[in-house]
């Protein structure tokens, strides 16, 4: 039954009682949503927005994909809840699917276990890979984002996003004592448009062809020993921070962990499930096959909170031979697990990745006309539907607005930041970008966006863009 919503309750309760994210009391945003459809939101005050983003590169269907709904309701139903020692027909299903018609053809896979969220995907990583190797240390990479979690919230290394307590008025942040823990050691990010090494690419390929971040790397590895490193955790394009690498990065980084018998954590929760033209993101490098794969959003599209870890045949011989303490209330959820097997038949029936490239291929034209017509766009990227754009004062010099740029605290007053700037005025416009840090917007629409839609963002983006261009030099 149909009942009128009262938005002015709405307002009062959520602004009472709601521990908000991302913005002190005084700054508090009532942005009300009355019901989304297909690739829109449509807000209580009557405005339709395209979600140009996937909210957070996460709706990768669309907004209650009839499949997906289906079957969750027909899970509740018929199951509702049990806790993992069940097996229930959903689940079963759902790793099927993953395991053979997804991953099969790699021959690398050998069990999937569903969680509740990425971040919890990556600490169950991280734990069996300190315990399978028996070492302490973790690799990570400048500006990564692996989750908000205590261990993931170590191996992310955009500080704001680790539970921080950022003022507005002032440049004072709190971060949370002994959170992250520590056996977190940071490299360089394959981040060839601001190389923190100061090179070039591709002239700082050493004389054998190494990357220069990879000897770095490699470097650090040696340094600390890498009979202490359990693992090197990476995404393979950046969700977050939008960085793209170069295309010898990740075949080299495999090479060199294998080299130092380190398990290699591939963290697809952002880039798997088709998102960047193949089911995941490692299947674009012939020959590359990780260790332990965490995966999550796309699963399901998000249609209900879902993670999972994907380890490879030698791992799950080993943790076969034992008990695996480890308990997480929703682990395995029937409805959520039903989600998951309704989602990727259907992308499988579809061809998804075929889909994505496709539709990527036109947003990546579109992306690179902006380029080459606006001051402030130093650097348009994509792969599949993974899109993004480096915002810039200066072209030549590629001078950010933001001077902080990745390192930035998000104290103090944030709303010139080009992401908060370019964001605002697109939903003025009806469309929803995204980003997460400053100087940087995201375009990652849903899979079932259309070329006229994707002419549209890019229209609004067009024109706000030319706004921006009025503040360069």
């Amino acid at each position: 039954m149909q009942h009128e919503t009262d938005w002015e309750r709405i307002y009062e309760w959520d602004s009472k009682y709601y521990l908000h994210v991302k913005q002190a009391a005084d700054e508090y945003r009532y942005l009300p949503v009355s019901h989304t459809e297909g690739n829109y939101v449509h807000m209580a005050n009557g405005m339709k927005l395209l979600d140009f983003c996937s909210q957070v590169i996460a709706a990768n269907l669309g907004y209650k994909h009839p499949r997906v709904t289906a079957a969750i309701k027909e899970a509740l139903d018929k199951v509702g809840y049990v806790q993992e020692l069940f097996c229930t027909e959903y689940r079963s299903r759902a790793a099927k699917l993953i395991m053979e018609d997804l991953l099969g053809g790699d021959g690398w896979a050998g069990r999937v276990r569903f969680v509740t969220t990425g971040s919890e995907a990556n600490e169950q990583a991280f734990a069996i890979a300190k315990n399978i190797t028996g070492r302490p240390n973790i690799i990570t990479r400048e500006y990564a984002y692996h989750g908000s979690t205590s261990g993931a919230a170590g191996a992310s290394r955009n500080r704001y996003y680790r539970a921080t307590l950022a003022s507005p008025g002032s440049a004072e942040i709190r971060d949370v004592p002994n959170f992250p823990g520590g056996g977190f050691h940071i490299v360089p990010a394959p981040y060839c448009y601001r190389c923190s090494l100061g090179h070039t690419y591709p002239s700082c390929k050493q004389a054998d062809g190494t990357l220069a971040c990879i000897k770095v790397s490699e470097n650090l590895i040696r340094t600390i020993g890498a009979e202490t490193v359990a693992a090197f955790v990476t995404e393979i394009f950046y969700g977050g921070s939008a960085i793209n690498p170069p295309p010898e990065y990740i075949p080299q980084l495999r090479a060199m962990t294998r080299r130092h018998g380190i398990l290699w954590i591939d963290d697809e929760v952002i880039c798997g499930f088709g998102r960047c033209g193949k089911w995941f993101a490692y299947q674009l490098y012939e020959g590359v096959t990780p260790d332990i794969m965490t995966i999550g959003k796309g699963m399901n599209g998000c249609a209900l909170p879902v993670g999972g870890i994907v380890i490879s045949q030698d791992i799950a011989r080993e943790l076969d031979k034992y008990r695996y303490w480890s308990g997480s209330t929703f682990a395995g959820h029937p409805v959520v697990a039903a989600s998951v097997a309704a989602a990727v038949e259907f992308m499988l029936e579809e061809n998804i990745p075929a889909v994505v490239s496709q539709k990527g291929a036109y947003l990546h034209k579109k992306l690179k006309e902006l380029e080459g017509e606006h001051k402030c766009v130093g650097l348009a990227q994509s792969v599949g539907l993974l899109g993004g754009f480096e915002v810039v004062k200066n072209k030549a010099t590629k001078e950010p607005f933001v001077k902080d740029d990745r390192f930035a605290t998000y104290t103090g007053d944030i709303s010139q930041y080009p992401e908060m700037l370019i964001s605002e005025k697109c939903v003025l416009n009806g469309v929803m970008v995204g980003s997460t840090v400053p100087n940087t917007v995201r375009v990652a629409p849903p899979f079932t966006i259309t070329e006229q839609e994707i002419d549209f963002g890019v229209e609004v983006l067009n024109k706000v863009l030319s706004e921006i261009d009025a503040m360069c030099d």
